[in-house]
């Protein structure tokens, strides 16, 4: 026969479990909409400006390139935008042009091929897997003419993640929101998981 002190030990564990899992269910949620969100920026631009901007112009062809990426400083097994734009010598944009993209830093290299752009700018994400300069190179294929152009990109030394110190501050100083939630959903997890572990021993 069930007391009433039982009932109320029996509702309470229910409750808590469900809340538990619930808290976890959302802050899970949370984690991959704020993550896509950030890994699928839109990003709508017109001539790339900034004292950061790389440019390339080929005087023969009528043809200039503009290049940049961001973050400023770029983070070790996190995708970095890299960003063209393609114009004449009067800053108008050329159209329907195709495009080729190689990142390299001398021991191995990644392409992207067969890009189609459409009104002159484009980008592609590509994960840095060390530190150091590595170089972009892209080819712009136009209607009448085959444009090589290389830039650089310098990731920052970053010390790995270790037992003490498992998230690294970023070379900007500042942590991104996925990083955050990352930490927050690393530390609640286990803190639930402990007091239910708890409350499960009391109960037997």
């Amino acid at each position: 026969m069930y007391t009433l002190g039982v009932i109320l030990r029996q509702l309470y564990l229910f409750y808590y479990s469900f809340f538990s899992l619930f808290f976890c269910i959302c802050i899970i949620t949370l984690l991959a909409i704020f993550s896509f969100v950030e890994h699928n920026q839109f990003y709508a631009f017109g001539h790339l400006n900034g004292s950061r901007v790389q440019e390339i112009t080929d005087n023969s062809d009528g043809i200039k390139i503009q290049f940049t990426y961001e973050p400023e400083k770029p983070i070790i097994d996190t995708y970095t935008k890299l960003y063209f734009s393609i114009q004449d010598l009067e800053g108008n944009h050329f159209k329907d042009v195709k495009a080729s993209v190689v990142v390299t830093n001398g021991q191995r290299l990644f392409k992207f091929q067969n890009i189609t752009v459409t009104d002159g700018d484009f980008y592609v994400e590509y994960i840095f897997p060390d530190d150091g300069t590595h170089q972009v190179i892209t080819r712009i294929d136009t209607k009448t003419s085959i444009i090589p152009a290389s830039f650089s990109v310098f990731v920052p030394h970053q010390a790995p993640p270790s037992m003490l110190n498992p998230f690294p501050l970023p070379p900007d100083g500042k942590y991104s929101l996925g990083i955050i939630i990352s930490i927050i959903l690393a530390i609640a997890i286990p803190v639930i998981a402990v007091v239910s572990l708890i409350i499960v021993i009391k109960k037997h």
